[in-house]
């Protein structure tokens, strides 16, 4: 049973401000929560997220904003900047090729199904992108943002004012596209076989623009630091990456995980029963991993502590944890006070 595709939460980039900015910040709060995405991501886009919550967010942004083909209008403003280490990594290659390159052996990183290669052949090549969930409602203005993401790549390389030979989009020609055409500089082809941007083949060879960025100084290792080892693969680290985010909401429901996760509720029951884990067992794990984060803390009340992990009372935090572990919260603090 295929897992649901998940994503960083870097790939929100610049998306979230965008649509304060047009709309709101309650409109903004809206299309978070209906995507399933608690508000610090729209700061702190630390972990992993759902590709269907990515794809819906976008959609409900769309809605919010009341913008047409959304994801056109902030594609010249997304980059790879914005992806962290990930980004650090593809640019401090010396050459555009290599950067490219790059970008395509790290997407594990990025991504736990997302595929992106170079096409290199003749005087013309294209680099190609390929989305895991292209039969969601966003899916165009999804590729609109991944096309500005990659164009922000080549632009690090060429100068802002480049524009590639062509962009191709594996979907059909959308309403008011010559705007599409004006955005990206170039000839637009619709319902091509690939997501891909064209260019000449011998600017693989151009060197980096972009001066502060020395090359060398980020590694994978680095990304691997950041970005927690890569994407969870299994439904348990799924459940446990959409877990930690519903944290900062105070509670953690299985009928928003999986709505996250865009499966049903029953589905993501069985695919937990598959991996021999529960649901509530999992939850009980990350409350408790949490915890004893928060307890290294002398300075953090254990009732602060009980409130932020959802309990409505110390009480009913202290029992929970010491049925977990064993010990009462003040015992572990007390413990692990001693060993420092």
């Amino acid at each position: 049973m295929a897992h649901p595709p998940m994503i960083t939460a870097k790939a929100l980039g610049a998306m979230p401000q965008f649509v304060r900015d047009v709309a709101g910040e309650r409109r903004l709060a809206k299309a978070m929560a209906v995507a399933e995405l608690p508000q610090h991501l729209i700061e702190e886009q630390a972990g992993y997220i759902s590709e269907h919550s990515l794809a819906t967010f976008v959609e409900q942004a769309a809605r919010s904003t009341g913008q047409q083909n959304i994801g056109m209008l902030w594609s010249p403003y997304l980059s790879v900047t914005d992806y962290g280490a990930w980004g650090a990594y593809i640019l401090s290659a010396q050459k555009l090729g290599n950067a490219l390159r790059r970008a395509t052996s790290v997407m594990r990183y990025h991504s736990t199904t997302d595929r992106a290669w170079l096409q290199a052949a003749g005087l013309r090549s294209q680099y190609c992108y390929e989305f895991a969930i292209p039969g969601h409602p966003a899916y165009a203005d999804v590729a609109f943002s991944a096309i500005g993401v990659i164009l922000s790549i080549f632009r690090a390389y060429l100068g802002q004012a480049w524009k590639p030979t062509a962009v191709l989009l594996d979907f059909e020609k959308v309403p008011n596209s010559k705007e599409v055409e004006d955005t990206f500089g170039c000839p637009v082809v619709w319902s091509a076989p690939r997501l891909a941007v064209e260019f000449k083949s011998a600017l693989l060879l151009a060197e980096r623009k972009c001066g502060d960025v020395a090359d060398g100084l980020v590694t994978i290792e680095d990304i691997a630091r950041e970005r927690l080892g890569g994407p969870p693969e299994t439904t348990v680290g799924q459940v446990v990456a959409i877990a930690r985010h519903q944290l900062h909401h105070k509670v953690i429901s299985i009928d928003a995980t999986a709505r996250a996760l865009g499966i049903g509720c029953r589905t993501l029951q069985r695919k937990l029963e598959d991996e021999g884990a529960q649901f509530r067992r999992i939850i009980t794990d990350v409350k408790v991993s949490r915890a004893k984060e928060l307890l290294s803390s002398q300075s953090i009340p254990i009732a602060e502590i009980a409130s932020a992990l959802g309990y409505e009372t110390a009480n009913n935090f202290s029992r929970a944890f010491k049925n977990a572990t064993g010990v009462s919260p003040s015992e572990h603090r007390g413990s692990r006070h001693k060993r420092l």
